[in-house]
């Protein structure tokens, strides 16, 4: 009963995630190995969005990895909607979970934290973040 509530419980903070727009301040987190790619119109042009940096903290109750990842608008425009995905790796690089975040009203020019969650991740030596999704 107890592992159903603790999956009913992260499937809802999970969806709770994917539906809000939220930023978190930069604090010291633990730092993981990562990767991380951009969006762009063109190769040779500074990306619509690029992730300036990142962290992850580890939250051993719910096995879960919170990535905060501090983004940066570079186009002239709102852009109303974009969203991240993790991806989780063991140490032989076999993938061991993924996870999700979004952010809205992200304003021309400005620089935001969002925070991609991954839920049930067990033996994550490493974590590539990607950007999405990015509506104008």
């Amino acid at each position: 009963m107890k592992r159903k509530v603790q999956h009913l419980f992260s499937a809802l903070t999970l969806a709770g995630f994917i539906f809000i727009a939220f930023g978190s301040g930069d604090e010291d987190k633990k730092n993981f190995e990562s990767n991380s790619t951009t969006v762009s119109d063109t190769e040779n042009s500074k990306p619509d969005v690029e992730i300036l940096k990142q962290s992850a903290s580890y939250e051993p109750t719910l096995s879960s990895y919170t990535v905060h990842c501090r983004l940066k608008n570079n186009t002239n425009e709102l852009i109303p909607y974009l969203d991240l995905t993790a991806t989780f790796y063991d140490k032989e690089g076999n993938i061991v979970g993924t996870g999700m975040g979004n952010a809205a009203n992200f304003a021309a020019g400005a620089e935001k934290t969002v925070d991609v969650i991954g839920l049930d991740i067990q033996n994550c030596e490493t974590y590539e973040v990607e950007i999405g999704n990015v509506m104008n």
